[in-house]
């Protein structure tokens, strides 16, 4: 059973809607960050210092021109990311991220360039 709606934006990056959904070439993590450390008495203290750290895997066919756009995105030192979050008020967590292990393949040569597998990860970039 689907618990997604197929026009629904689940991941952008900058101005563009990337075409992916949960299982579908889009998979989203996230992870808290804590210290631990001791007293001299002995206590331990955890200390939760990033809750909802979120790291994206992101994989999809497209064309030229979409692949132009994500692959000046592994240049850039950061970029601004809206991801699908169910607790955010309107679907959507604006994060800056960077990306990570981005490859490119081609699946099939055509006269316009070509259909394109491109894959990456979006990693967060913290408190920026």
């Amino acid at each position: 059973m689907e618990y997604w709606e197929s026009d629904k934006v689940y991941l952008q990056i900058e101005n563009n809607v990337l075409p992916v959904e949960p299982g579908k070439g889009y998979s989203l993590d996230l992870s808290d960050y804590d210290r631990i450390s001791q007293t001299e008495a002995g206590t331990t203290i955890r200390e939760v210092t990033r809750m909802d750290v979120p790291s994206i895997s992101v994989s999809f066919d497209c064309d030229v021109e979409m692949l132009k756009e994500m692959k000046s995105y592994k240049s850039k030192p950061s970029v601004l990311v809206k991801y699908f979050d169910a607790s955010s008020e309107n679907g959507l967590k604006e994060d800056v991220m960077y990306v990570t292990n981005y490859k490119e393949q081609m699946l099939a040569d055509t006269l316009d360039g070509g259909i394109w597998k491109v894959s990456f990860n979006l990693e967060d970039l913290g408190n920026v």
